[in-house]
């Protein structure tokens, strides 16, 4: 019974270690450039720090809101802020007032200032 003999290819011995090195770059490759890399942690770290303004800004709103509705509690009523609230709502004016019409800054429409 004849037997055949099969001839290794030459590139067998290189295709376990071509692997390897396969998936150590891809694992390099997302190490500096991927989800979980450094680059993507500076970006999180700058809109981290971008939110934190933005979170500093709102607090000083509301806490500038909740000073204007201090001053309208029936406790503690501010009689000018009661007065200009109202002047505001109902756009009335004294007869002896002069009224200055001008633009209206989108800031103030809002009543946020």
């Amino acid at each position: 019974m004849p037997t055949r003999v099969r001839r290794r290819s030459r590139f067998t011995f290189l295709l376990l270690p071509l692997m390897f090195c396969a998936v150590a770059m891809y694992f390099g490759w997302q190490g500096t450039r991927g989800d979980y890399s450094q680059e993507a942690r500076a970006e999180l770290a700058h809109e981290r720090a971008q939110r934190e303004s933005q979170l500093a800004e709102l607090v000083a709103v509301r806490e500038a809101m909740e000073a204007k509705v201090m001053g309208l509690r029936s406790d503690r009523l501010d009689a000018d802020l009661l007065d200009e609230r109202a002047r505001a709502q109902l756009n009335l004016a004294h007869a002896n007032e002069i009224v200055i019409y001008h633009a209206m800054d989108p800031a103030w429409a809002d009543g946020s200032r």
